[in-house]
């Protein structure tokens, strides 16, 4: 008899093949100690079976389809948690755990970003087939509770009878690429109407929110509006020592800041701050509510345009 020889799995091997391949997707993975699948085969076992040649890029494809998710679950909030529970009831693989998400999203902030980025660009280029006849409205309830809270920041016209709140992430690229866009805007004669609204909500776990507590740090000493338009056009999210070197080009009390950074107050400010995200149960940022309307996406170019040009009806 001749030997039958396995053949190598070739890149091309269908996901149906390699699941069938798997041999210890039944039982669960025991190939390794490491491994935590529970039942099913997914993690990309540990021990190194043949699974995990195989099923190693499934893994990342279903980490970054929860990523945003998963970011929620870093940033220590829960106003998309509602999707979290869902996707534990409806999983069938107990291994996925809130601690395996956020261990990868630790080691791999750059995957969120990515993934968000990625998202917004193709939301952006099917953003005409997508926006409905009739935009939807925000509860006035819920604007006027907003917009009547003094701790909330204002750019442009803080009397202007166009308001748009934006829901942001400093290390969102859409949401600089609508921050300076919106800046550009307020300060043209066209946008002389616009009361801009921002509503810091850090998703993207601590890095996100200490930039957060710092440009609120810098709103104690009188320059919120400097310190958000520098940590929005500084380039990449910067760190800590970065943002006190902005600071200090501001002019600022830097041992001050940090301390109003790291303080109860703006803690209770940012966890304010979620509870109108949760309110409004929206799943990502940038988040917009434009002269009453929802405005799911980043806020820039033609879309941009014509709400300026609204602004002055």
């Amino acid at each position: 008899m001749k030997n039958k020889m396995k053949k190598p799995m070739s890149a091309s091997v269908t996901e149906e093949k390699k699941e069938d391949a798997c041999q210890c997707k039944k039982d669960g993975c025991h190939c390794g100690e490491e491994c935590h699948c529970g039942e099913g085969c997914f993690c990309g076992c540990h021990g190194g079976c043949d699974c995990k040649k195989m099923m190693v890029k499934s893994g990342v494809t279903l980490f970054s389809a929860i990523i945003i998710a998963g970011a929620i679950l870093t940033a220590g909030t829960d106003f998309i948690g509602s999707c979290g529970k869902s996707q534990s009831a409806k999983a069938p693989r107990a291994g996925l755990t809130n601690a395996i998400i956020q261990d990868y999203i630790q080691k791999n902030p750059k995957v969120i970003l990515d993934s968000v980025d990625a998202y917004y660009k193709k939301q952006q280029k099917g953003t005409t087939a997508a926006q409905p006849k009739a935009p939807q409205k925000a509860d006035k309830a819920l604007i006027d509770e907003i917009v009547n809270d003094k701790t909330n920041y204002v750019l442009g016209n803080p009397n202007g009878k166009y308001i748009i709140i934006e829901f942001f992430d400093y290390g969102c690229g859409w949401c600089k690429k609508t921050n300076q866009e919106l800046w550009a805007a307020i300060n043209t004669p066209e946008g002389k109407n616009i009361r801009w609204i921002l509503i810091d909500t850090p998703i993207f776990g601590d890095a996100s929110r200490l930039v957060s507590q710092y440009v609120l740090a810098a709103g104690k000493q009188g320059k919120f509006k400097e310190m958000h338009h520098a940590v929005v056009t500084s380039g990449a999210r910067p760190n800590e020592a970065k943002l006190k070197e902005i600071a200090k080009g501001l002019g600022l009390d830097v041992k001050k800041l940090e301390a109003d950074a790291k303080g109860e107050e703006i803690k209770k400010k940012l966890d304010h701050s979620a509870e109108y995200a949760k309110k409004l149960r929206f799943g990502g940022v940038p988040y917009l509510i434009v002269n009453g309307n929802i405005n799911p996406g980043a806020l820039i170019g033609d879309r941009l345009k014509e709400a300026v040009k609204e602004s002055n009806k």
